[in-house]
């Protein structure tokens, strides 16, 4: 089976969170608590989890880009009758969403720094820190 995973989806997970992210969250032919997603498998979603320092954001970021990438190769453009398919425009609305949850996770990971980091000020530029900023 394709894209094998966890049915239902567990979101108290990683790559459960990576899921939801991107929307892949509706398995099919479900059996014995596995079934088969539309875009990746457990083992793949915890693999871009792994690349990606356990940050979900950037994982599902990553996600959202491959699939991008898809969508311009298979998709391309066509038309037929009144309907009509534009790869690279699907591709584009994914890859915005990618970048907001980049910009998601930047954001968390500054604050979190922040909060962990004492910072200095070397006033007198002599390369030693001085008085920590709050005193």
């Amino acid at each position: 089976m394709a894209n094998t995973g966890t049915a239902p989806v567990d979101f108290d997970t990683d790559v459960g969170k990576v899921r939801l992210l991107i929307g892949d969250t509706v398995p099919e032919n479900v059996a014995a608590g596995e079934g088969a997603y539309m875009y990746f498998g457990d083992d793949e979603l915890a693999a871009y989890v792994t690349m990606y320092g356990d940050n979900v954001k950037l994982a599902a970021a990553r996600c959202l880009e491959t699939i991008a990438s898809s969508q311009v190769l298979l998709l391309k453009v066509w038309s037929s009758d009144d309907l009509s398919v534009s790869g690279d425009k699907v591709a584009e609305s994914l890859r915005k969403i990618a970048q907001q949850l980049r910009e998601e996770a930047l954001q968390e990971e500054s604050s979190m720094y922040f909060e962990m980091i004492q910072m200095f000020v070397d006033n007198n530029e002599d390369g030693i820190a001085d008085d920590p900023w709050w005193n």
